[in-house]
């Protein structure tokens, strides 16, 4: 039965990953944002890391316990797996590191951004070489390196994300006012899921059974600012322009369903990608009534994103 939890835990983190790398591809293939890309990246490194990690360790564990393997040796080998997977992390981190950039918009620090990267690259890599020879040194194989790996990578980790929040409320005010709230969310979901992920390695040394069930929530964590992001992202993110729009099709479908003139108007220019304030500029009409429109074509032609509306029209 045992054995069964832990199956069962990992097809279901493996069911999370792939959850999250396919709605992250989706919203990269659809929408026009530097943002998105970066976090695609960030959730391939973080879902490899965990893998190799968490994942690696129980089955290193099983192998080598079925092997009769020494204690020293068994942990020994356990606790230098996710060191194996610590480029990984860096990534995530480099990438987190550069979300930061890429949801404020700000394009001219570039420089500054790379020397976040290079510093927090450099923290990771130096404290897991002094960890390891220290371990080589003492011989301290056993629960208390792994304890320590795990206050190593969650207090690093930390430390990019105080960096993230900080230069997103450095320079959020240079947004749009109607990005703000979401900018704000997307941080405070990701520290939210940085919270999940300490409480479940918290519990590193409670009983197989719990371990299994905080092994999930490990990975559910990073589907927290994920789902917000894809819920938000019509209304932040301009859609990718269709290579080959289909006029024909615009016009069937404006008959079909008996869009107005003016709604007309509304699906040509979601048509070009333009977020609900871009149309409302355009259109010198107000947020709301750009909102209302939609919520109005997107119930006379039964959908609820404009996703799915330029699948409908463009070829």
């Amino acid at each position: 039965m045992l054995s069964f939890a832990f199956i069962l835990s990992f097809v279901f983190c493996g069911a999370i990953a792939s959850v999250g790398i396919l709605i992250g591809h989706r919203l990269i293939s659809n929408y026009d944002a530097r943002f998105l890309k970066i976090y695609f990246y960030y959730l391939i490194a973080f879902f490899a890391f965990a893998t190799i990690a968490i994942w690696g360790q129980i089955m290193m564990q099983t192998l080598l316990s079925s092997m009769d393997a020494p204690s020293e040796l068994r942990w020994g080998i356990m606790n230098t797996i996710p060191v194996v997977g610590l480029p990984f992390l860096l990534i995530a981190w480099i990438m987190m590191v550069k979300m930061a950039f890429a949801l404020v918009e700000v394009q001219g620090n570039k420089g500054a951004g790379w020397t976040y990267i290079a510093l927090f690259a450099m923290v990771g890599i130096v404290v897991a070489t002094v960890l390891i020879f220290e371990q080589v040194e003492n011989r301290i194989w056993g629960a208390e390196f792994a304890q320590l790996e795990i206050v190593m990578i969650t207090g690093i980790e930390l430390a990019v994300l105080v960096v993230l929040s900080s230069m997103v409320f450095l320079h959020i005010k240079k947004v749009p006012p109607f990005k703000r709230k979401f900018i704000k969310s997307v941080v405070w979901l990701l520290l939210a899921g940085l919270f999940l992920r300490v409480i479940a390695l918290s519990f590193y040394m409670v009983g197989p059974w719990l371990l299994a069930a905080f092994i999930l929530v490990y990975f559910f964590s990073i589907l927290l600012p994920l789902w917000y992001i894809n819920h938000h992202a019509d209304q932040q993110f301009a859609l990718l322009r269709a290579e080959y729009p289909n006029n024909d099709k615009k016009e069937l479908l404006y008959q079909k369903y008996h869009i107005t003139k003016r709604e007309q108007d509304i699906i040509d220019q979601l048509c070009l990608g333009k977020t609900n304030q871009q149309i409302a500029d355009t259109l010198f009409i107000t947020l709301q009534t750009v909102k209302d429109h939609t919520h109005r074509i997107y119930s006379k032609i039964g959908i609820n994103s404009r996703m799915k509306l330029v699948q409908l029209i463009n070829g």
